[in-house]
């Protein structure tokens, strides 16, 4: 889901390995000597909009303010270095992000949005990260879950009204469809519920993006492990800029050099991440 709860992000004490550090207007991230491509909005400095409210993507490192870190902060940080210019942290909320991008506020969102078909109809993007579902349960039930149908007759926790509901609610069917035992979902109103349900015994696993269900394992290390591979990764994580636009093709080149000489995969790595869901196409 786009945002953790506060309480995730105030345990958070990541190691950020990158240089430069970012607050909310602005941060270092290269030398200004540069101009940098064509089509940034401010000659020698790369701005983004990000909004800092989900870990480990982008979150403020002392969980409310200063200094933001996460995966997209860094990558941001490492593609102006690449481009040898400034890096402008612009911190917009969540449903402000593409509004902002359009208007020429910034020449980029790198900030956890999904490649949808209504987003691409309105805006570049380049692939970055592979996105979809994740089963979290404890460590001692890992081992029992390395399929779909093995969450059949579970309690699952999810949170309400989210993707991975939805996912559950299918995945439910096909248990039926099958001869086995449904589902039963709990809807939470919040993530942190969710973690709960599992670590109370009131639920036997949760379902989460990936990318949250990983900051989740390491807040609670030893209490939640990830069921690997039981979910299709079925979506992207892209990096949007405007429609057409000059610095599109310099995006796509700039991610393309970050993954191949394993920046992002170092960056995935530093938050606790796969690095293999950088290798994308």
């Amino acid at each position: 889901m786009k945002k953790l709860v506060a309480s995730f992000c105030t345990a958070a004490a990541l190691a950020v390995t990158l240089a430069g550090c970012a607050s909310g207007s602005s941060a270092g991230g290269g030398s200004s000597a540069s101009a940098g491509p064509e089509g940034l909005v401010q000659p020698g400095k790369l701005t983004a909009c990000i909004d800092p409210e989900y870990a480990p993507l982008e979150y403020y490192k002392n969980g409310t303010d200063g200094d933001i870190v996460g995966f997209d902060a860094d990558g941001i940080r490492a593609l102006a270095k690449h481009w040898g210019v400034e890096t402008n942290l612009l911190v917009t909320s969540f449903d402000g992000l593409m509004p902002q991008l359009q208007s020429g506020a910034c020449d980029m969102i790198f900030g956890g949005l999904y490649m949808t078909d209504e987003r691409l109809k309105i805006a570049d993007a380049s692939a970055v990260m592979q996105a979809g579902p994740a089963i979290l349960t404890s460590p001692d039930r890992v081992k029992d879950i390395t399929s779909p149908s093995d969450l059949c007759g579970l309690t699952v926790a999810a949170q309400s009204a989210s993707s991975n509901a939805a996912t559950i609610k299918t995945l439910s069917e096909k248990c039926t469809g099958d001869g086995a035992k449904a589902i039963n979902l709990v809807e939470y109103p919040k993530t942190a519920e969710t973690v709960l349900a599992v670590l109370n015994g009131k639920a036997d696993a949760l379902a989460e993006t990936n990318v949250a269900a990983a900051y989740m394992v390491t807040q609670n290390k030893g209490k939640l492990e990830i069921a690997p591979d039981v979910l299709e990764l079925d979506t992207q994580f892209g990096v949007f800029s405007r429609k057409d636009d000059k610095i599109s093709a310099s995006i796509a080149s700039g991610l393309k050099a970050l993954r191949e000489d394993g920046t992002l995969a170092d960056i995935a790595k530093t938050y606790g991440l796969d690095p293999a869901i950088v290798e994308v196409k």
